[in-house]
């Protein structure tokens, strides 16, 4: 088969594992006096950053942006939510519903066509994805 022949659209995803310490209290939790969920290490997590392009936004070399141009603005943003307790470090209530977007826009002027941010918090086996609207 040519492949000059397939129409269809790609997706990249970028991925950076590292610790946070989140710092909201857990009141369901504590009213039933049970421990936090959250270790003292921090919860693991892996931010996922996607974005999407058609076939025709290929160029010469055969990609749509050098994925290495965009590590250094995705670096910075994990450096920022790995830096301290989230709660210090926002002036809003850091949920994961809430930094996944705050990460979003941190992110998409430097993205072309970003389509999602996910927290994936590994140590409680929850996803937080955060997607542009259509």
């Amino acid at each position: 088969m040519n492949i000059d022949t397939l129409v269809g659209m790609f997706s990249i995803e970028i991925r950076r594992t590292f610790a946070v310490r989140q710092g909201l209290p857990a009141p369901v939790r504590e009213a039933k006096n049970l421990p936090p969920l959250m270790p003292a290490e921090g919860f693991q997590v892996t931010m996922r950053v996607g974005f999407s392009f058609e076939d025709d936004q290929l160029g010469d070399r055969g990609w749509f942006v050098d994925t290495d141009a965009l590590d250094e603005a995705i670096d910075r943003c994990v450096e920022r939510l790995a830096s301290g307790v989230w709660r210090e470090i926002f002036d809003f209530r850091p949920s994961f519903e809430n930094v996944a977007k705050w990460a979003f826009g941190e992110l998409a002027p430097g993205i072309p066509q970003l389509a999602y941010v996910e927290l994936d918090n590994e140590t409680i086996s929850v996803a937080t994805r955060y997607v542009r609207s259509q």
